[in-house]
């Protein structure tokens, strides 16, 4: 009986050998990217970027009805293949294989292709209409206290460091879009949500070290897609912040470079000489450009070498990628001129003509208006250059913004700066896509350029909301959250009441103080009120001189006429409207839209010191 049972485990071992063998068998395949694609896209080609020792050796196959493989690209590293494949319009969605083979072995790779949204490649974009909230997702709100610290990552929360991860996440914004919508806040920018596992300031996430996971210190990726539909369900939309320029030194490529040319590398560290106008001068060496593109724009952020046209295609789906799977509304374009501008131009197009609708603004750091239109899409700069960037960021009236208020009036200080930098819009091909801020997460808070004062901090925000362009807020500046100059992490402050353990919480009447409820009102009102009337956002603008402190300039359309009086002087004014009488004939009474009190045109209007009116003239 004993040899029987013998003699049959011995034939069952035997049947079942092929089995166990293959189960031994190591995958050959470590990474495939992007994870999965989708039907019916306007460019049928498909880059996979597949990962494994040796990989470069195994020749690839695929039956499936309307996929074929187009091209097998290979680099110096023989662990990459690079399997571009070609989807024909009308293939079904569905699951396949792509049959691997090496020799005598087999290995199948299953792969699958998604349904696309209906309408997707003709979705909506932000436009002059919207106003734009930005916020750094870990100091914004902790929605998920369990996800602070994640096994295998490096930085887990501390809040007591400023340049530490904090904690906020996805889960934190979603709970707090409602807060949002009642700002009147109609889109909503984050910086980067991409995976960074770096050693240090990974919280920024301008360094990525996965493109197709979100960190999960910030959430999962289909919280993004939450976001994205929460944004939507209340009149939100949703801008992505894409970063072409580089990568995190903890990016899994690091280790294992995909080609010699992958990064733009030097014998030792270079930096960028972080000089964007040379992009615009006509006179510029050859030497300086290279080193603008070229330099890193920080030690743990290698540079890519976008002219590499397999990690072009390879980010270029990145972006398409996440834009299709959590329904994304628009693009800003971080550190634009410090790619080869040429290349980036096409790197954005290549993602437009996908989406055909999709606005995108671009960060252009320069210092002059000019230089600022030569990368708005539409001017006709003389080396026939196009950015394909739809809208800019005004750097130039931030610097206005921070000084005008400040000074005491004269020729070319106080309210002129105003006057003087709206008389150069003739450079800009539209005007109306211009973004405006009064700061941002690279720079000082308004609150500290005006050092609190809170009439000078209420001056700025009339002026930005009312101007031509769109209104970019950045968050905190709604409650005139503090800072300190002069530092990054001085930017950056948590937003009170977006963590449990928090003192109080800003985001509720109760929780802020008297002077954060007179301000937070106050940007409420602007921005309800411009969200309700196009005249704020494409009516024409007509400014006039400044004369004695006063700055007046109008918004009009058909059917609507909007003054904007500021008084920059320390005494309250009178003032006069005979000037304006070529914007007032027909008029007969100006209402203040704040207080809803009316004035007769031909009185004289009484402008407190260090203030700005905003009448609608009826």
């Amino acid at each position: 009986m004993k040899l029987l049972n013998k003699l049959l485990i011995f034939f069952v071992l035997i049947a079942l050998s092929p089995q166990i063998s293959a189960k031994k068998q190591v995958a050959w395949v470590q990474r495939l990217e992007p994870t999965f694609w989708w039907t019916d896209m306007k460019n049928p080609v498909l880059q996979l970027l597949i990962y494994g020792k040796e990989i470069s050796q195994a020749e690839f196959k695929i039956n499936y009805p309307g996929v074929s493989i187009n091209r097998k690209e290979l680099t110096d590293n023989t662990n990459y293949v690079f399997l571009y494949l070609n989807i024909e319009k009308g293939t079904q969605a569905g699951k396949f294989s792509i049959v691997m083979t090496k020799g005598k072995h087999k290995q199948n790779l299953v792969y699958e292709l998604k349904s696309r949204r209906h309408e997707s490649s003709n979705r909506e974009s932000f436009t002059e209409a919207d106003a734009v909230y930005l916020l750094m997702p870990d100091r914004f709100a902790n929605g998920n206290p369990l996800n602070d610290s994640i096994k295998g990552y490096i930085q887990g929360v501390n809040r007591a460091i400023p340049g530490a991860r904090h904690g906020g996440d996805i889960e934190g914004i979603i709970s707090k879009i409602p807060y949002l919508a009642n700002l009147g806040i109609t889109s909503l920018w984050t910086t980067p949500l991409f995976d960074n596992n770096d050693s240090n300031y990974s919280y920024h996430h301008y360094g990525c070290s996965d493109y197709y996971k979100i960190d999960p210190r910030l959430g999962k990726n289909e919280d993004y897609l939450r976001l994205a539909d929460t944004c939507h369900a209340n009149g939100l939309k949703l801008i992505i912040d894409v970063v072409p320029n580089h990568c995190s030194s903890a990016h899994w490529w690091l280790k294992d470079k995909p080609a010699k040319d992958w990064f733009n590398e030097w014998p030792s560290f270079t930096s960028s000489n972080y000089r964007m106008t040379a992009w615009t001068d006509p006179h510029a060496s050859k030497s300086d450009l290279e080193r603008l593109t070229r330099g890193w724009f920080a030690p743990n952020m290698p540079d890519f070498n976008l002219n590499n046209q397999l990690l072009f295609d390879y980010l270029k789906q990145v972006y398409i990628y996440w834009i299709e799977y959590a329904n994304i509304d628009g693009m800003r374009v971080d550190t634009y001129p410090y790619n080869n501008i040429q290349v980036a131009a096409n790197f954005i197009q290549s993602i437009r003509e996908e989406y055909p609708k999709m606005n995108v603004v671009g960060e252009c750091w320069v210092k002059t208006p000019a230089e600022v239109a030569f990368y708005q899409s539409g001017n006709k700069n003389k080396n026939g250059f196009d950015s394909r960037l739809q809208s800019v960021m005004d750097f130039c009236l931030k610097d206005v913004f921070s000084s005008a208020v400040n000074e005491q009036e004269g020729w070319e200080s106080g309210m002129a700066r105003f006057y003087a930098h709206y008389a150069q819009d003739f450079v800009y091909p539209n005007t109306n896509l211009i973004m405006n801020f009064l700061d941002n997460h690279d720079i000082d808070r308004y609150s500290t350029a005006v050092k609190r004062d809170l009439a000078k901090f209420k001056m700025g925000l009339a002026l930005l909301i009312t101007t031509r362009g769109y209104p970019q807020i950045y968050a905190g500046t709604e409650i005139m959250l503090d800072g300190i100059a002069g530092s990054y992490e001085g930017h950056r402050f948590d937003f009170p009441g977006g963590w449990k353990t928090d003192k109080r919480n800003a985001f509720t009447p109760t929780g802020r103080t008297t002077e954060e409820n007179e301000i937070f009102n106050y940007t409420k009102t602007l921005l309800n009120y411009r969200k309700n009337n196009s005249v704020l956002h494409n009516g024409k603008m007509m400014q006039f001189i400044p004369y004695d402190g006063i700055y007046v300039y109008f918004r009009y359309n058909d059917s609507k006429t909007i003054m904007v009086i500021a008084n920059n002087n320390l005494t309250e004014k009178q003032v006069f409207t005979e000037r304006f009488n070529e914007m007032l004939v027909g008029k007969s009474k100006a209402i203040n839209i704040v207080s809803n009190q009316g004035n007769a045109i031909n009185e004289a209007l009484l402008i407190p010191a260090k203030s700005v009116f905003i009448f609608e003239i009826k």
